[in-house]
């Protein structure tokens, strides 16, 4: 089977990249912005390009069985334009090239209570399937993903691991249905050989649960005392700040991810028992725990920002550590130890009379 793999330097892409080199049945050709954010290996075909120029779009398809579309614009202010003409442009592409199947992750959640990022999932999903006439399409929705180096796990396990008390807004009582990466991965490996032809939805999740108790799922899971206090005066926008002040994930993230969390993100169908009853998803908790050692064992295949290419952690030693540790040699020329002493001690100002740094001054 050949198979085309679109956004292999993102999260959930690195990841399945490296499942589907585990079948020996399947050819695996990758679609990269850039060449150069893969490690060049055996079996793999590469062709760079994107969705935008049809081109190299029709280079990537052809021969090609299934296609999978891990695409999304999240970091363009006009994301939801690009995602409809990027969805669009691939599935035109697939039919001319004669792709037999597609594959989408997108996210779980209603289109009358949606917020803008998960309308936007829900439009890229209604393109690829809108025309079953001439291919298929299997659409997975998947809500909070629980995986080493996720965006929505990293903002889990930085607030939990420097915040002994939270304030939280309303939203820690929505209810989600969280997933481990591995369960992710693992439903979109057994799609490529799936033996249906219709269109099919498919939401993946495993237990219901409020946001609260993902937060103190985790804390238990790793052995920490948290308290959690809901006020109502946290606005989504005040909350992103608060998200990106705390966490490495950027504002334009963490407002998108916060402004989803108003509305429930539940399974509406019972697709992923019916077609994968070899699949039992893990439980939050073991799928933390897996997580956990994953980071303990710097196992860690990929992060939310890979695909960008940003870095979240510099010269970070320790996966474990969930602060930030930025280490750089700046000379300081002639400048004596006493003048740096005294700078680094003057870092916060005063207090009631107090240094708030620089305790042995």
């Amino acid at each position: 089977m050949k198979v085309l793999l679109t956004g292999a330097n993102g999260y959930i892409g690195r990841r399945l990249k490296h499942r589907l080199l585990q079948e020996e049945t399947i050819y695996l050709r990758l679609f990269v912005t850039h060449k150069q954010t893969l490690s060049i290996q055996e079996r793999v075909e590469i062709v760079q390009g994107n969705t935008f120029d049809t081109q190299s779009l029709d280079r990537a398809l052809e021969g090609i069985d299934t296609a999978y579309y891990l695409i999304h614009s999240m970091a363009s202010h006009n994301y939801r334009e690009l995602d409809r003409k990027s969805a669009q442009n691939f599935l035109d592409a697939c039919i001319q090239a004669g792709v037999k199947r597609i594959i989408y992750l997108g996210g779980l959640g209603e289109k009358k209570s949606a917020s803008e990022h998960l309308l936007s999932r829900i439009e890229t999903g209604e393109i690829l399937s809108s025309r079953p006439d001439a291919i298929q399409t299997l659409w997975f929705r998947a809500g909070v993903i629980i995986g080493s180096g996720s965006a929505s796990f990293e903002i889990i396990r930085h607030l939990v691991e420097k915040l002994p008390f939270m304030i939280t807004p309303k939203w820690v009582n929505t209810l989600c249905q969280p997933i481990a990466q591995s369960d992710v991965i693992e439903y979109l490996t057994l799609a490529a050989s799936l033996s249906t032809h219709e269109n099919i939805m498919v939401d993946i999740g495993s237990e219901t649960m409020s946001y609260k108790h993902l937060l103190l799922g985790y804390a238990d899971a790793v052995g920490l005392e948290r308290t959690l206090i809901p006020v109502p005066f946290f606005t989504p926008k005040l909350s992103s700040y608060w998200l990106t002040i705390m966490t490495p994930v950027p504002y334009s993230i963490a407002s998108a991810l916060i402004e989803g969390l108003k509305s429930e993100v539940l399974l509406t169908n019972a697709n992923a028992v019916k077609l994968f009853p070899t699949i039992h998803p893990l439980s939050y908790r073991e799928a933390v725990n897996a997580t956990v050692e994953e980071i303990k064992t710097a196992q860690v295949l990929s992060r939310w920002s890979d695909a960008s290419g940003e870095a979240w952690e510099t010269d970070h030693a320790n996966l474990a550590d969930a602060v930030f540790i930025d280490r750089q040699i700046i000379p300081l020329g002639d400048i004596s130890a006493k003048k740096v002493f005294d700078t680094f001690c003057s870092v916060g100002g005063k207090m009631d009379g107090l240094d708030l740094i620089g305790f042995g001054r």
